[in-house]
């Protein structure tokens, strides 16, 4: 148990602005532009600071009574440099009119990341145990022979939500959350947008359950072609990214794509020889920051630089 590091300290400050101050601007102010809630109380989710606002509100009044907390079986791990998660379940007393009463049960789980110096909460999970075989399940879950269930299944349900469905890639939030990170961090990459041509014609021809198997052959091929610590997603439709970070040789991953590209041509021949398709791949070799916008723009426009000249390859554009 790790009372004493700031992680803990992160959580107590929570603790005390949610529960005993119920100071909505302090616990704004902990949390990052980004942060994700998965819900309170069986809420929809918050997927930004606006929305996390909003969510307070409706949990946070002006006449909130105040509540003592005793914060039972807390763990923390840190999952990559500057991020941690800790999870902890704690029994309050609200204070109503001098009068300690009803007695409830938390499960908490907090996102702590560091910036510029700063721990801030990027995921929070918050839920409410109402009755006594709850508290019990709960017990069991603190207390457990090997690794706690709570955040394992957590895990789990934080890698689905930011997953494509049908690829498994990431999807575009995730996506574009994870290069926002990278750019922020400085250094050379590679951004790259690509589409499928004439993609609608494997849908026309031989239907959409075959144009999903199509999706799913690009989203391997590319998988399984650049390193893990690369972030590929598909951005929507037959449009895939993939970030680049850090990448030191142009030339290596020019051959990729040929290959990649090499590879969906014969695919198109053998199992869809009805119709004509390809790759086309725009990119952008850079060390400027920019935003995600900004960058997913200039490859789009050179993507179609590339279609405009028949299809079937890649430009990759350096700044």
């Amino acid at each position: 148990m790790a009372e004493k590091s700031f992680v803990y300290e992160t959580l107590l400050l929570f603790l005390d602005s949610y529960f005993i101050c119920g100071d909505r601007e302090t616990v704004l102010q902990m949390s990052t532009e980004d942060i994700y809630c998965i819900g309170v109380q069986g809420e929809a989710p918050a997927f930004n600071k606006e929305d996390f606002g909003k969510l307070l509100q409706r949990h946070i009044t002006d006449d909130s009574a105040s509540a003592v907390y005793e914060v039972n079986g807390y763990r923390e791990k840190m999952l990559s440099p500057g991020n941690w998660i800790c999870y902890c379940e704690i029994e309050t007393y609200m204070d109503i009119d001098g009068d300690k009463l009803n007695l409830s049960w938390w499960g908490i789980t907090l996102g702590v990341q560091m910036s510029q110096g700063i721990y801030k909460i990027s995921l929070i999970h918050l839920s409410e145990m109402k009755n006594w075989a709850q508290r019990g399940e709960a017990l069991r879950k603190l207390y457990p022979d090997g690794e706690n269930p709570f955040i394992e299944s957590l895990y789990r349900h934080l890698e689905e939500s930011s997953r494509d469905p049908l690829t498994g890639l990431y999807n575009r939030k995730a996506g574009e959350s994870l290069i926002n990170q990278a750019l922020n961090s400085g250094g050379e990459y590679i951004f790259l947008l690509m589409d499928i041509d004439n993609f609608k014609a494997v849908n026309d021809v031989y239907g959409h359950l075959k144009g999903d198997i199509m999706l799913k052959y690009v989203a391997d091929k590319i998988r399984k072609s650049f390193r893990d610590t690369d972030v590929i997603f598909r951005l929507g439709g037959d449009e895939f990214v993939v970030f680049i970070y850090p990448c030191k040789n142009r030339q290596a991953i020019e051959q990729k794509l040929e290959k990649i590209i090499e590879d969906y041509g014969k695919n198109i021949r053998e199992d869809f020889p009805h119709i004509s398709s390809a790759l086309s791949w725009g990119g952008v070799f850079s060390g400027k920051k920019r935003s995600f916008t900004e960058l997913y723009q200039k490859a789009d426009k050179i993507m179609y630089q590339v279609k405009h000249r028949g299809g079937k390859g890649y430009l990759i554009e350096e700044e």
